[in-house]
């Protein structure tokens, strides 16, 4: 009998994200299982393909052609994604802990998480060699060593190692160091390996191609060498087996070291089943033999009896019978068996566009060899960072019998503040409303103030706002820091401190376990935030709902002369933004699979940033007109401010500071479902002819969520205060404008290019 799971009813964590993954987030985006809910935990969201690696060293490959991005895979496949290295693994609990995370709860684990070099039996290995792995962090140091030996008089480079890295590596450096120091600086590269050759494994006459194409190189190829030690500038090692050989030393710059896998430390307390090296043993279903709701594939596996070398190859291999299994796991049907090929075709980098091809007894070397490699390792990372467009829903008729053919299909709906209704309609409702008064209430609906004022005596006014957003990102913690610090923004932009807060949430339904943790993690989130604000949390309320919601109503208390209000600019007030804008079309473009995580991870850094440290150094200076830059984007909100005072202002746009990745998504035709509405604030703009197609007042028009704050500072402030807020974290803050000049005119805003405060 088999379980149809919909809702979500349970939890599929996938550990690593190495290459067998890859092939699981496309299978279940391509076919997608109700009611599975799916977490990706990696430490490295760029994840590197390591077939491409010796390309990317010798400056033959680019970035692109090596890094694979997990986040619009894994936003296709719909699942979470959490940037994090492991603490540990409680099976018994069934839960994952991360560094300053909450729990992670699972039914289903599959890991993937590959391995590194054992470093472990060579004494100064950590501390003075280089690791071929893991990749990203190797590249930093590969990079800060080309940078070091452009100036030496000669250079010697010494690899541990004999196997297919080491080989790939010693040709991939010698080129590229070739191109990065002076033609006449000598370049000294040495292999020490145990084995009797390099390639130990393949065949002899693989073991001769590679050996001959290393002499020819003036690589050194040092055979049946047992390193004893490293030190800084010094290898120490013996020949042959028996210890008490003479040890030889050997100076080096550097030392890679490229030896036997080793798996990861605190696999050793999980519980799990470890063959004697510390691997996962797992069965021919890639399952682990102890634990069956735990799965495992590429190098941190090992399939009992039917060991294979540690490879990348099988790890591809490996990829799609463990999406098929885990999918048949979580419904209870019968699992597949894996059966690994019994030989592995190994394509060798070996640089100068050769390369050589080995399976079994068979051996090739060629510039043939090399075109097929290069062939076979952009095929792979394309087919996972070349994904299909999302088809966006179009204007059409729905039934032409229907009073409803005329109605347009609306498009993508965009999350966050950007979900808000749009600043016209808003109006609209709001003006034709008729609410009581009270004498105590000096800020009350129809005003365009952040916050709600109610006056209490002659010293205090109590200030009041609410705010609530549905998810754009598939975290419920993380969202919750976001959304936290949001809420708290209009009380920030007043120039005030949150007392305390309620809370308001809403969740999707699922298993009570799911809902559970959903709960806690928002609220663990929320409440982080509140706590670093010395704000209450007094209680809240929770529904149900079709997707993640959450909001707070925020309490003040302030002085009413204290306040910082949308109005009060004078002439000659420089106006000074304190985050960057592109928040609205860099999750638009996420939704689409369009998004680099590195524009994300960016985005979200600054959305979790407090806008109080903002406040404080606006009211310590003088600041004469305050508010957040939220829904109705940058000319929406500055609409807000000029109006009353009939304000002219000169906005410098190249001043304006931007996130990442904001302009590639706009010039790819990438905008947020609010962008249209608040485009219409262009009016405002009395030389918007000028900037028709310009791509850079398309982001005044962009919707933020956790925006920074605006504010009108008084010149001879604006140095100071600028110093402050980059000083307390707002590094984005910039001087963006200048009031020109106030009443006796419309308000309007005039663009330039560029300006000097």
């Amino acid at each position: 009998m088999q379980l149809t799971l919909n809702p979500a009813s349970k939890r599929l964590v996938l550990l690593g994200g190495g290459h067998s993954h890859l092939a699981v987030l496309m299978f279940f985006a391509r076919h997608p299982l109700p009611g599975l809910d799916i977490t990706l935990i990696s430490k490295d969201i760029d994840t590197p393909y390591s077939g491409a690696l010796p390309a990317f060293i010798s400056g033959e490959a680019k970035r692109e052609d090596l890094f694979i991005d997990l986040r619009p895979l894994a936003t296709m496949a719909g699942a979470r994604i959490i940037q994090a290295s492991i603490e540990s693994i409680d099976l018994d609990a069934n839960c994952i802990h991360c560094p300053n995370r909450p729990p992670v709860h699972f039914d289903y684990l599959s890991i993937n998480i590959g391995s590194r070099p054992n470093t472990s039996l060579i004494p100064g290995a950590d501390e003075f060699a280089l690791s071929v792995k893991p990749i990203p962090l190797f590249l930093e140091q590969w990079q800060a060593l080309l940078e070091r030996t452009k100036a030496k008089a000669s250079i010697t480079l010494t690899i541990v190692g004999g196997g297919p890295a080491s080989v790939e590596m010693a040709c991939a450096m010698q080129e590229r160091l070739r191109q990065a120091v002076a033609k006449e600086t000598p370049i000294n590269i040495h292999i020490l390996t145990r084995a009797s050759a390099v390639l130990g494994g393949h065949s002899p006459s693989a073991q001769r191609l590679a050996t001959r194409i290393l002499s020819k190189r003036g690589i050194a190829v040092h055979t049946h060498c047992q390193v004893s030690q490293i030190a800084d500038g010094k290898i120490y090692y013996q020949r042959g087996e028996d210890k008490a050989t003479e040890q030889l030393t050997l100076a080096t710059d550097c030392c890679i070291v490229a030896t036997g896998a080793s798996p990861a430390p605190w696999l050793h307390n999980t519980g799990l089943a470890l063959d004697e090296h510390g691997f996962i043993r797992v069965n021919n279903h890639l399952q682990s033999i102890s634990h069956p709701n735990v799965f495992a594939a590429g190098d941190i596996a090992t399939i009992a009896e039917q060991y294979r070398p540690k490879s990348g190859v099988y790890a591809v291999r490996q990829g799609k019978p463990l999406a098929q299994n885990l999918r048949r796991f979580a419904t209870g049907a019968s699992l597949k068996t894996y059966r690994p090929q019994r030989q592995a075709l190994a394509l060798l980098n070996m640089g100068q566009g050769i390369a050589i091809a080995s399976r079994g007894s068979w051996a090739q070397q060629g510039h043939w060899v090399a075109r097929w490699k290069r062939w076979i390792d952009q095929r792979f990372v394309c087919k996972y960072t070349e994904l299909p467009a999302i088809v966006e829903p179009v204007a059409g008729r729905l039934d032409s019998h229907s009073d409803l053919s005329e109605t347009a299909l609306p498009p993508i709906r965009c999350a966050g503040c950007a979900a808000k209704l749009s600043s016209q309609s808003l109006g609209k409702v709001i003006a034709g409303l008729h609410t009581c008064t009270q004498a105590n209430v000096l800020s009350s609906l129809h005003s365009t103030e952040d916050a709600s004022v109610i006056q209490i005596d002659e010293q205090r006014v109590l200030l009041q706002s609410v705010d609530y957003l549905r998810s754009f990102i598939n975290d419920p913690y993380l969202f919750a820091r976001i959304a936290s610090n949001h809420c708290l923004s209009d009380i920030h932009a007043m120039g005030a401190v949150a007392h305390s807060a309620h809370a308001i949430v809403g969740l999707p339904h699922s298993a009570p376990a799911i809902m559970e943790d959903h709960l806690s993690e928002v609220m663990r989130g929320c409440t982080e935030v509140l706590n670093a604000h010395n704000t209450t949390l007094l209680g809240g309320h929770t529904s149900e709902a079709e997707s993640l919601s959450f909001g707070l109503s925020v309490n003040a208390f302030a002085h009413p002369e204290r306040l910082l209000r949308k109005s009060g600019m004078q002439e000659g007030d420089v106006l000074i933004l304190t985050k960057a804008l592109g928040t609205g079309v860099l999750f638009a473009a996420d939704m689409r699979y369009r998004a680099a995580h590195r524009w994300i991870d960016q985005a979200l850094a600054q959305m979790q940033h407090s806008n109080h440290f903002a406040a404080q150094a606006f009211v310590a200076h003088g600041a004469t007109a305050c508010t957040d830059i939220t829904g109705f984007g940058l000319l929406g909100h500055l609409r807000e401010m000029i109006l009353d005072d009939a304000c002219a202002i000169t906005l410098h746009l190249d001043a304006v500071p931007l996130l990442d990745g904001a302009m590639e998504c706009l010039r790819r035709g990438v905008r947020s479902s609010l962008h249209a509405d608040n485009a219409s604030h262009a009016k405002l703009i009395s030389n918007i002819n000028e900037y028709i197609s310009d791509t850079r007042v398309e982001l005044l028009f962009d919707p933020q969520t956790a925006g920074g704050l605006l504010a009108a500072v008084p010149q001879n402030q604006a140095q100071a205060c600028l110093a402050q807020l980059h000083h307390g974290g707002d590094t984005n803050a910039a001087c963006i404008g200048r009031v020109q000049k106030i009443g006796n005119t419309s308000a309007s805003v005039v663009l330039v290019d560029e300006g000097v405060f």
